[in-house]
């Protein structure tokens, strides 16, 4: 056999050998990773390469909170795809390409005998992992079928919420394509919650900036009150017996200044049924006050109640302001109802002219 053959064939021994021990190397990276985040353990089930893509799979990402007894994960997510993006090379930039596949995030307030645990993930941060995991500039990142939780162990009864079926698209996010604009990156968002409400986003966005610029625009439909009943009856006592909860807000930033409103809209809202009640006197008398004072501040041509709540100050510390909020809530309650939709009144471009 001649020495070139051999030389050959050890090289191709020796490719084998690396892409199968590979995987294992990765997992246990991966998982040294995830283990270095600050107030939370992590784990995997195993690693996927896709050489022919640049590309590997991490499967069954968990992350738990550690020094706390919580039933639920804070993160878990059944597969994440880390990929080069291929279209970007033509561009002349090497950036890469993020898709979380039925990612669940657990936002944990309270469990039973511990009214001081809570997992919500504001106390770490979560960029140190992700660009280790990633050692190239996200371009693009994706979520399919996400699941937001909102999740009281404590409280009677047990409060469980969620944003299911989250479908989110942010492409051009290390601006690879190379527009001129002040906000080159696109965020659109889709998701349903419990009671049939349905969640539309659309943002454009400046993520290389160390307090990103954006400019957002949401609506949430739709939601069937009574479907939130364990939600009011931990925290207000009350139950709705009808009703429907949408929700509206647009909200900008530049450089820092936060500008934007939150607006609330409740229609058909009943909140005490006698029959069901009467046995209870208690209840109905909490009840029936409640409902007065939904009487009060309800528009009654539109059977709507409804407020908006605005938001302008610094983004690190955003304050809400009380006086502006209860004068809209009379404003609504004697004057006019507040339209069912957004105000097309903030904007990027407004918040650069009133710095």
């Amino acid at each position: 056999m001649k020495k070139s053959i051999k030389i050959l064939l050890v090289v191709v021994l020796v490719l084998i050998g690396v892409r199968i021990y590979l995987p294992y190397w990765i997992t246990d990276y991966v998982n040294k990773v995830l283990d270095e985040v600050p107030g939370y353990s992590g784990s995997i089930e195993g690693v996927s390469l896709r050489l022919y893509r640049g590309a590997y799979q991490i499967e069954g990402l968990k992350m738990e909170k550690t020094g706390e007894d919580i039933p639920v994960p804070f993160l878990d997510i059944e597969n994440i795809d880390l990929s080069v993006q291929w279209g970007a090379l033509f561009k002349g930039k090497i950036v890469g390409e993020v898709e979380l596949l039925k990612p669940k995030v657990n936002f944990v307030v309270a469990v039973a005998d511990s009214t001081q645990a809570e997992q919500t993930g504001v106390d770490t941060d979560w960029t140190k992992p992700i660009k280790d995991l990633m050692p190239l500039q996200i371009n693009h990142f994706s979520i399919k079928d996400g699941t937001l939780a909102y999740r009281d162990f404590s409280s009677d009864p047990k409060v469980n919420i969620s944003i299911d079926s989250l479908q989110l698209q942010a492409t051009n996010l290390g601006n690879a394509d190379r527009e001129e604009g002040t906000l080159p990156s696109d965020i659109n968002a889709t998701a349903t919650s419990v009671g049939g409400g349905v969640l539309t986003l659309k943002a454009k966005a400046n993520l290389l900036k160390e307090i990103p610029d954006f400019d957002m625009n949401a609506k949430f439909e739709g939601v069937y009150m009574p479907a939130l009943n364990d939600f009011a009856k931990a925290y207000a006592k009350l139950d709705f017996e009808k009703g429907t909860f949408n929700l509206y807000t647009e909200m900008a930033v530049a450089d820092g200044q936060l500008e934007g409103y939150i607006k609330p809209v409740m229609n058909d809202l009943q909140i005490v049924d006698f029959s069901d009640d009467k046995k209870k006197p208690l209840k109905l008398i909490w009840e029936g006050f409640a409902d007065l004072v939904k009487e009060i501040f309800e528009n009654h041509p539109h059977d709507q109640f409804a407020t908006k709540v605005p938001m302008k100050g610094d983004l690190n510390n955003p304050k809400t302001k009380i006086w502006p909020t209860i004068g809209n809530i009379f404003k609504n309650a004697f004057i006019e109802a507040i339209k069912k939709k957004t105000d097309d009144t903030v904007s990027f471009d407004d918040v650069v002219e009133d710095k």
